[in-house]
């Protein structure tokens, strides 16, 4: 985690009360911070109570100020910025470069926030799902087929539909015998709020990845998982939390896949048989 601590700030930013916001624009504004800093001294440089740091700091994830620190330490040891900007007089290699680079770069922010606990709570839920039930609208959409592309090579039955009606009509044949991800880049999107809503009231397992951990459909999650994601010249964010998304969908895949080793082994042997038919 300590290696994104501003990006994870700005994904919770917007939903921050003004105490929080306090707090995060001043890390924000200092590019380093000292080893020997106690709680008292910070709170006193962002001109509010311990309290509320510590509360700061669990809503972030981290289990106390100790943990909070090390991520503020690390901050002067990665100055240099996660995502690069385009420029009108870049050479084509130097934007393509700087463009794998960003892509990199949200891998790797992205991946310093995933905890053990987490991944292994997501594992839990998909594995004993009788239904797997993907959701995503627009680009997240793409993120959502790729996850039902993948699932579908294991022995755990999948569904994803693209359109918005057939996803609610989706919702309302889930049980909390099932499983449920949704993929929304904001978490505020009013479509997939309406699909929690429902999932939520019929109990769903319901696993959230948004980049955006302070959002309302992050708040519905029983596990979120972030995507971090910035804004730079000709490329929305969303576009940048996209590569991550996928990213984390293949995670969930892998681990799910390794976890159930013969029966996914399996499963990989007779799809293969199928498709290899169609290549004679």
């Amino acid at each position: 985690m300590a290696q994104a601590i501003d990006s994870l700030l700005r994904s919770y930013y917007d939903n921050f009360s003004e105490k929080y916001k306090q707090i995060a624009d001043y890390i924000f504004q200092e590019s380093q911070f000292n080893q020997r800093l106690t709680i008292q001294e910070f709170a006193a440089n962002c001109g509010v109570s311990t309290a509320t740091i510590s509360r700061f700091a669990k809503i972030l994830g981290f289990d106390n100020f100790q943990a909070f620190k090390m991520a503020l330490l690390a901050k002067e040891a990665n100055t240099s910025p996660l995502f690069h900007e385009i420029n009108a007089n870049d050479t084509f290699t130097t934007m393509a470069e700087k463009i794998f680079s960003s892509n990199s770069n949200a891998l790797k922010a992205t991946w310093s926030l995933l905890t053990e606990e987490q991944l292994q709570k997501a594992v839990a839920l998909i594995n004993r799902a009788h239904l797997l039930s993907l959701f995503g609208l627009g680009a997240s959409g793409i993120v959502a087929q790729d996850g039902y592309h993948k699932f579908l090579r294991t022995s755990i039955p999948t569904v994803f539909n693209q359109d918005y009606h057939l996803q609610l009509m989706q919702a309302t044949k889930l049980t909390n015998q099932d499983c449920a991800i949704i993929i929304s880049h904001s978490g505020q999107n009013k479509d997939a709020l309406e699909l929690a809503r429902i999932l939520k009231e019929r109990q769903v397992p319901l696993i959230v990845i948004t980049s955006f951990g302070n959002s309302s459909l992050a708040k519905l999650g029983d596990i979120t998982l972030l995507s971090i994601s910035e804004e730079t010249n000709y490329r929305a964010e969303a576009l940048h939390a996209l590569i991550a998304q996928i990213s984390l969908i293949d995670s969930l895949f892998m681990m799910v896949a390794v976890n159930n080793g013969q029966e996914t082994e399996q499963s990989f042997k007779e799809i293969r048989a199928e498709i290899d038919r169609t290549r004679q």
